[in-house]
C-alpha cells in the first residue's frame, strides 16, 4: 500500500475519532481540497453521520466546484436514509424538525346561527392553547422540507399517518393563524345554516401560495411564493383521512420573525 493511501486512511480515521460532527456539504468539499480521492471520500460518507444538504441550489453549486456525481449520488443516498418522515424547516444550514400540534377544542359560532334563525354558515372555529410557536423561522428565509414515506406502509397508527397517506405537499394548506390573549385559532371548517351540511378543511382563500420542488424519492422543498409577515404560521392537512376512527387534529405550526 503506498505512503499517500496510508496517509489518506490515518487522516480519515483521525477526523473521525476527534471530531463528533456530522459530515456536510462543507467537510466534502474540504476533503477534496485536501487532495482525497474519490474511493477515499465514498468511505468516509459511508462511515460516517450527515447532514448534507441536497438541494436543487447546493447540488449545482457543489457540481461547480468539482465534486464528483457518484459522490453527489451517495450523499443524496445518504441523506435518504438520516432524514425521516415529516415536515422540517431551515435554520443556519441545519433541517429542524416541526412536531404537530395538537388542537385543544374546536368551537362554533352558535350565537350568530341563532339570530339568524339557523339560516346564516357558521364557521367551526379550531384552537391552541398557546400564543405562538416554538418553531421560529426568518421571513426572509422560509424553507421547508417535505419528506414523505414512498414506501407507503399499511400499518398507519396515530403517529404523523399524513406521511403515510399523502405523497405531496400539495395535500397540505399554509395558512396564517390568528392570535387571541392566550391562543391561537384556525377556521377549519363551517356549518351550512339550512342544509347543516358539513365543509371541512381550510378555505382557498386563506391559503398562501407555495412553491414546490420535487427533490425525488419522497421529497420536496416548500417555499411559499412571497416572503411571510410576521406572525404565526401552520401547515395543515386537506388530504382524504383513512377509514378506522383517524382525524386531523394536528397542525405544523411556526412564528415568523
Amino acid at each position: 500500500m503506498s505512503n499517500k493511501i496510508l496517509l489518506a486512511l490515518f487522516l480519515i480515521f483521525s477526523i473521525q475519532v476527534n471530531s463528533q460532527n456530522k459530515l456536510t456539504n462543507e467537510s466534502i468539499l474540504d476533503l477534496i481540497d485536501l487532495g482525497f480521492e474519490k474511493e477515499i471520500i465514498k468511505a468516509k460518507i459511508n462511515s460516517s453521520e450527515v447532514d448534507f444538504d441536497t438541494s436543487i441550489e447546493k447540488l449545482k453549486m457543489l457540481k461547480s466546484k468539482g465534486v464528483d456525481s457518484e459522490i453527489l449520488a451517495l450523499m443524496i443516498n445518504k441523506s435518504k436514509v438520516e432524514i425521516e418522515s415529516g415536515v422540517f424547516y431551515k435554520k443556519n444550514d441545519k433541517l429542524l424538525k416541526i412536531e404537530p400540534s395538537v388542537f385543544s377544542g374546536t368551537k362554533t359560532n352558535a350565537l350568530g346561527a341563532a339570530f339568524s334563525y339557523g339560516i346564516a354558515s357558521t364557521k367551526i372555529k379550531s384552537y391552541i392553547n398557546k400564543k405562538s410557536s416554538s418553531n421560529v423561522i426568518d421571513s426572509k428565509n422560509s424553507t421547508f422540507i417535505f419528506q414523505f414515506d414512498d414506501k407507503k406502509k399499511n400499518d398507519l397508527g396515530n403517529n404523523n399517518w399524513w406521511f403515510k397517506t399523502a405523497s405531496s405537499p400539495n395535500e397540505f394548506a399554509l395558512t396564517k393563524l390568528k392570535q387571541r390573549k392566550n391562543r391561537r385559532e384556525l377556521i377549519t371548517g363551517k356549518v351550512g345554516g339550512i342544509t347543516f351540511s358539513n365543509q371541512m378543511g381550510v378555505d382557498s382563500k386563506n391559503s398562501i401560495e407555495l412553491l414546490i420542488t420535487d427533490l425525488g424519492d419522497g421529497r420536496y422543498e416548500v417555499k411559499p411564493k412571497n416572503n411571510l409577515e410576521p406572525g404565526e404560521y401552520c401547515f395543515f392537512y386537506q388530504g382524504t383521512i383513512p377509514m378506522g376512527g383517524y382525524n386531523n387534529q394536528s397542525i405544523f405550526d411556526f412564528s415568523v420573525e
